[in-house]
């Protein structure tokens, strides 16, 4: 019992190698995801424009059981937001001498010295390969702009004011700006009167539900963050509470699938009949499905260990890039092979978005690193270590 519980105990120094695992799976998600929407059939479904597939075929079941897991690119961002809260805030407690000089200039380099560069690739793939709106194509192809003009490049490279939509990946960059502005704050609300800690989830908790009935994404999404906070404040609890849980055989498997079925509500209800529209008010119950995946990840030790190993750590090495650049290359295919059936591009665009994400890591996003590091260091020696990797 014992052995077994250290197996399951992260490490109690460093950061928690599972959860970079994690991040690039997620980045794989966003990318099939996208890849996927290129389908008129499941994009339809997507939409909310009705569910023309036949019940119990393929198109059905990836859409509406929990295999929908490969491809919930929404809930895989939900994922993203909840790493960020979390991997931010645990450098910041396990600091004695944190510096927020050195934070803020460090953090805003890592993010917009990249995004720079995807609104850059984006405006030329749409320069190189002209897009058309035939309604063949699909309504999430369809709806993806045709031009780029510099009102929305602004829009996209400040991102505080919104996005444009050219490249949808970059809403959630605006999140990710806000709550790295607002990390102070996340900080003082995760650790200030930590015997309340169970109130402030429910909490944070009850905000993400009324911000799904209100449809006000800064009370939807902002909260996210504040659940990765949270669990931070309290990670080395929640780790005790996870060894004694997953000590018993059922429960690692048990909570596994438990988790996805929350994290796909939204489209099982949907089989029975439920409107697109009306499933929004079920976020929030994705949000605890996508939490408890967070904790497993990095409490139970077979989804540990396989989020640990190379391909893994590869993919979380990448996740940033292949989140930045992928939407434009799956558009420039499709638009391309436009008159063949879009399994074409779909084969043809992950081996292609790989490869332009590995080149924009070496050539834009690990320059950027190393300025930024460079640059908080130039502030204070003792900034976020560099082994507390933010998560994006």
């Amino acid at each position: 019992m014992a052995e077994h519980e250290a197996a399951e105990r992260p490490r109690a120094s460093g950061r928690n190698h599972a959860l970079d695992g994690m991040r690039g799976v997620a980045a794989v998600v966003v990318l099939l995801h996208h890849a996927l929407l290129t389908v008129p059939m499941l994009s339809a479904v997507y939409y909310g424009q009705g569910s023309p597939m036949t019940t119990w075929s393929l198109g059905w079941f990836m859409t509406h059981t929990p295999l929908h897991i490969v491809w919930a690119g929404t809930e895989a961002v939900y994922l993203f937001f909840i790493l960020s809260g979390l991997v931010l805030t645990l450098p910041v407690l396990k600091s004695n001498n944190f510096s927020w000089r050195a934070y803020y200039p460090r953090r805003l380099v890592r993010l917009y010295v990249p995004v720079l560069a995807a609104v850059a690739f984006g405006a030329l793939t749409i320069v190189l390969v002209s897009r058309s709106n035939g309604t063949e194509l699909g309504p999430w192809v369809i709806a993806r702009a045709d031009h780029y003009d510099m009102r929305s490049v602004l829009k996209d490279i400040t991102l505080l004011f919104g996005t444009s939509g050219v490249i949808s990946p970059l809403w959630s960059l605006r999140w990710e700006v806000l709550f790295s502005l607002l990390l102070p704050a996340y900080v003082l609300f995760s650790v200030r009167a930590r015997r309340f800690w169970w109130p402030k989830l429910a909490i944070t908790m009850v905000a993400i539900a009324v911000g799904c009935m209100a449809e006000n994404q800064a009370l939807l999404f902002l909260p996210m963050f504040a659940l990765g906070s949270l669990f931070a404040a309290r990670w080395a609890s929640i780790s005790a509470a996870f060894s004694r849980l997953l000590a018993r055989a059922w429960a690692g498997p048990g909570l596994a699938l438990f988790a996805i079925l929350l994290t796909c509500v939204r489209w099982e209800v949907a089989a029975f009949g439920v409107p697109y529209r009306e499933t929004v008010s079920l976020i929030w119950i994705s949000v605890i499905g996508v939490a408890l995946l967070v904790l497993l990840g990095a409490f139970w030790h077979p989804l540990r260990w396989a989020l640990e190993r190379s391909p893994a750590q590869l993919l979380g090495k990448l996740s940033f890039s292949l989140y930045l650049v992928h939407e434009p290359v799956i558009l420039a295919l499709r638009f391309a092979t436009s008159e063949l059936p879009p399994a074409v591009s779909i084969a043809a665009c992950i081996p292609v978005s790989f490869g332009v994400a590995w080149l924009f890591l070496t050539y834009i996003e690990t320059p950027s690193q190393r300025f930024a590091h460079l640059l908080g260091s130039a502030r204070k020696k003792d900034v976020v270590p560099e082994r507390a990797r933010e998560t994006l």
